[in-house]
């Protein structure tokens, strides 16, 4: 499989939201997404693990928890 799919349904739940991926850092054992919201907020979520490790549902559903943690 080629390097770049690997990440596609990520990339598809992200456009889903509405959202659009900035960056993404790579850590040994988790990942950290810089995203920029519909408003034009910009916001990091920190994910438990890598993306790789998680089921598409898993990564929106930490998505979602990140964005309600970054609005309060």
């Amino acid at each position: 499989m080629p390097v770049g799919r690997k990440y596609t349904p990520y990339r598809r739940v992200l456009e889903e939201l509405r959202l659009k991926q900035l960056d993404v850092y790579r850590y040994k054992d988790h990942d950290e997404i810089r995203l920029r919201t519909p408003e034009g907020k910009v916001v990091l979520v920190k994910l438990p693990r890598r993306r790789d490790e998680m089921t598409p549902e898993e990564f929106r559903e930490y998505i979602l928890q990140g964005l309600r943690g970054a609005q309060g």
